[in-house]
């Protein structure tokens, strides 16, 4: 059998390099759409001749056969001309997602022995490394010069194309060398099975920094067909990728079974003409059985990094017989016991994979490489790979997986390895041992447990504060999808008899009280008894209360879509995706994403203190409609403190009020940089004008322009309601109103006299506006100045609503009023840590909202904002 079975080698041209394949098929089909990012399309000629002009940029940089290029790059189109245009360049890359912690990219950077790092203007300086930092849009400007052939580079198949780094047991990702020869071989045994032609369209959606990108993005450029490419965030969106493929006829599409479940759970039940590749982690038969009949052909996939991408595939046509199947082309694979026996009777056995696929090896780390990868005890002068993972022949000779035999585990589409998390976690203080395992308590649902061994002997349920700081720490090392989920404290973790960790006795944890905040809080109206049950039902929990965090709970995007179903299933209500970063306690979701009826206002640059050497602060307003707030407040800054305010368009009663967020941003930001080309710069908004302070620092990022600050005065991170009706709205306005009722009585406390004010003006103002919509015609019209204001208000309020805020690569400065005079989903960040990427930091001014200018507070706020200022400066 076996002799059959790796009966697999076939003539391939070993000596080309990946691009060159690339460079055939831009010859024979230059006019064939090659790559779309949104708008932006490029045919083969197009795109061959761009990644030609920046190769021979890079090698007027430094780059060459040998080098090695770290890329970090967002998802885009000029992301895949920067990795052909380093291959093409004679350099390997090093595949950097800009969305993994910075620490682990940098690590990446110095480890790889980067020279080169190719970045954009968003990520300038951002990362720290031995590296010459180049930037795309600067390259690809400077590239225009060059001549549009191919480069004379001599590149061969035995050079390396990429190294990709991969989770590390010792704590430290480690890099897997590729050379081009096996990327070649892959794909052109792709190419014939599961086949592809010029007419088929792929949907890359895998992230460069996971090694089947290669087949997302090289398969279809070596074949003539056409990328669409998708964004991080539609990526991560099931309902968002099964509208492309139904509307843009997609006919590939590669996912882990994590996706193809987020894409089936959003209604996916009608006949797709498209091939399913299904790989990065088992098939499970459910998921088979949803698949077949909804797909003109299922794929099975198989295949660590170190052996390129994928080293077995199979067709899945029955969901009752699944397995991995045989192996590509000039690719062997064996079965073997301890004694590296050849297990060909079907007996289970460790998967080793030889053949052309194999990696050069982990780069720097021969100790590693000695270890997994070995003499091949059947072809004499090769290597074959022990992949760590268990399976058996059947007797047709296909392969089935049977899981781990290490304590590597895929999660989510990824593989981890458990001693990463553990390592780290074992260096937090007062953690004496960490064991960390991946359990599915709930069929479909798996969760990253810690089972962690604290100093001090405590046991059960660990504190909130323990939770926050573990969590934090951990996230500045490891990507997202590496957190775990929950954690349980033990006196002592159980082994076997042989003193080895016994993972099978580690217990359940009790998911009723893990990453709860506060005592158990029921539902109190039906709408929170129905989230509740659909938690509790989707998650696997009992008794969620309605303050309990869904991502403290361990809710991942898969699940969340679930929810998000059933409640458009229950409701007739269909709430965006990311409804839930912000809104993500069963009252919140309950209430369905409240929105404060304050208007947004901006305006024309105001020179409210222009004269002063330091760094200029701008400042746009909220919804006072002008800059004369601010007067105090810059009056009481240093003498040499330039302060101008940005007021909202249209006050004159003669412009055109503007009603886009982005384009209020992008005419303030051009006032600004008319009156100051070179910057840097330093940016601030009150309120809801907060909101086009943090749109305008993402423009001017996007233009390559240094904001040194980015301040928010007392603005809440208010995300949009766009596609929701008005009787939802009427709905989320009097759930508001009973939240704020409900937190009356704190306020009261607090200050007895004030809240009587604020709530009696709050509940005039919302009968005031309740009267307006049910009475429009006895509502007395406004003119002159209240008129054109009343219209402005009503623009702005058109942005905000539909302005979405994404994250950006930023640190805010919050200014907060101490005194709280109405309830707020968010106290302690206003709502912004989701959004800034480079954290929040919180600064408490005297006051309340609507008092934080006013003496004798005023004086207070300058001194912390001016300290603010000088040491943004001086960064």
């Amino acid at each position: 059998m076996e002799v059959v079975l790796n009966n697999t080698q076939i003539d391939y041209p070993k000596g080309k390099p990946l691009h060159q394949l690339i460079e055939e098929s831009a010859q024979s089909y230059p006019g064939n759409v090659a790559l779309t990012f949104h708008h932006t399309t490029f045919t083969y000629s197009e795109l061959n001749v761009t990644a030609n002009r920046l190769a021979k940029e890079l090698i007027a940089r430094g780059a060459a056969t040998g080098k090695i290029i770290g890329l970090a790059l967002d998802r885009s189109a000029e992301m895949v001309i920067g990795l052909l245009a380093i291959l093409k360049s004679g350099a390997a890359y090093v595949p950097l997602d800009p969305e993994y912690p910075k620490d682990r990219i940098e690590f990446m950077l110095d480890d790889s022995g980067a020279s080169i790092l190719l970045t954009s203007k968003k990520y300038k300086g951002h990362f720290a490394s031995n590296t010459i930092e180049v930037l795309i849009e600067d390259a690809l400007e400077a590239s225009k010069n060059h001549s549009t052939d191919n480069p004379t580079v001599n590149v061969t198949g035995a050079d390396l194309a990429y190294v990709l780094y991969t989770s590390g047991s010792t704590g430290k990702p480690k890099g897997v060398q590729i050379e081009h020869h096996s990327l070649v071989n892959i794909m052109l045994s792709f190419q014939k099975k599961p086949g592809i032609t010029p007419d088929d369209k792929v949907l890359a959606v895998a992230t460069i920094s996971f090694d089947i990108a290669g087949i997302d993005l090289y398969l279809p450029l070596t074949s003539g067909a056409q990328i669409i490419l998708a964004d991080s965030i539609t990526a991560k969106d099931g309902r968002a990728l099964l509208d492309i493929v139904r509307n843009q006829g997609v006919t590939i599409l590669q996912a882990t079974p994590y996706t193809w479940r987020m894409m089936l759970e959003v209604g996916w039940d009608d006949y797709l003409p498209i091939k399913v590749f299904c790989g990065g982690e088992a098939m499970a038969k459910d998921l088979a059985e949803r698949l077949v009949p909804r797909s003109k052909e299922v794929w099975n996939l198989y295949g660590p990094t170190e052996t390129t991408i994928y080293s077995i595939i199979k067709q899945i046509t029955d969901a009752n017989d699944i397995t991995i199947g045989w192996p590509v082309d000039n690719t062997q694979i064996y079965i073997l016991d301890e004694q590296k026996n050849n297990l060909t009777n079907g007996d289970i056995g460790e998967i080793f994979i030889g053949g052309v696929g194999v990696a050069r090896g982990y780069l720097n780390r021969p100790e590693l490489t000695a270890e997994r990868f070995i003499d091949n005890p059947f072809a004499s002068g090769e290597k074959i790979y022990r992949t760590g993972d268990l399976g058996k022949y059947k007797p047709d000779g296909d392969i089935v997986y049977l899981g781990r035999i290490d304590h590597q585990v895929k999660v989510r589409g990824y593989r981890i390895e458990l001693g990463e998390i553990e390592h780290n976690l074992g260096k937090q203080e007062g953690v004496k041992q960490a064991v960390v395992i991946a359990r599915e308590d709930t069929p479909g649902i798996p969760r990253l447990v810690a089972y962690v061994v604290l100093e001090s002997g405590q046991t059960g349920i660990p504190e909130k504060s323990m939770l926050d700081n573990w969590d934090k720490a951990l996230f500045e090392v490891l990507p997202e999808y590496m957190m775990p989920d929950d954690y349980v404290l033990m006196d002592i973790i159980p082994s076997t008899p042989n003193g080895k960790i016994d993972r099978k006795a580690l217990p359940k944890p009790d998911y009723s009280h893990i990453n709860r905040d506060g005592e158990y809080v029921a539902p109190r109206t039906s709408n929170e008894k129905l989230v509740a049950e659909i938690w509790e039902e989707l998650m696997g929990l009992e008794k969620i209360s309605i303050f309990d965090n869904f991502f403290q709970l361990g809710g991942r995007s898969l699940v969340a879509v679930k929810i998000m179903a059933r409640l458009e299933q229950e409701t007739g209500k269909r709430l965006p995706l990311a409804t839930l970063f912000e809104y993500s306690t069963v009252e919140k979701l309950a209430a369905r994403l409240e929105i404060d009826a304050e208007a947004i206002t901006w305006e024309s640059l105001v020179p409210i203190k222009p004269k002063g050497s330091k760094m200029p602060l701008y400042i746009v307003h909220g919804a006072g409609l002008n800059v004369l707030l601010f007067n105090a407040l810059a009056m009481n800054m240093d003498d040499e403190q330039p302060v101008y305010g940005l007021q909202a368009k249209g006050l004159n009663g003669v412009d055109e009020p503007l009603d886009v967020m982005e384009e209020i941003a992008a005419n303030y930001v051009d006032e600004i940089i008319n009156h100051d080309p070179v910057g840097p710069y330093a940016v601030a908004g009150y309120s809801l004008g907060g909101l086009i302070a943090y749109e305008m620092a993402k423009q001017m990022l996007a233009m390559g322009k240094e904001v040194k600050m980015l301040a928010m005065f007392d603005t809440y991170a208010d995300q949009t309601q766009k596609y929701d009706s008005k009787l939802k709205r009427v709905i989320d306005d009097s759930w508001t109103l009973i939240k704020q009722v409900a937190y009356t009585p704190v306020l009261f406390l607090e200050d007895p006299k004030r809240t009587i004010e604020y709530k009696s003006r709050e509940i005039g103002r919302r009968i005031q506006k309740i009267f307006k919509k049910l009475f429009p015609d006895k509502v007395k019209k406004k003119e002159s100045f209240a008129a054109y204001t009343n219209e402005i208000h009503e623009r702005s309020l058109a942005a905000q609503k539909n302005y979405l805020l994404t994250p950006v690569n930023i640190e805010i400065e919050l200014f907060r009023a101490k005194k709280r005079t109405f309830y707020m989903d968010d106290f302690k960040f206003l709502g912004w840590k989701p959004y800034a990427l480079k954290g929040v930091r919180v600064h408490d001014i005297p006051g309340e909202h609507n008092t934080i200018f006013a003496p004798p507070n005023d004086k207070q706020f300058a001194e912390v904002l001016q300290k603010c200022l000088d040491e943004a400066a001086a960064r």
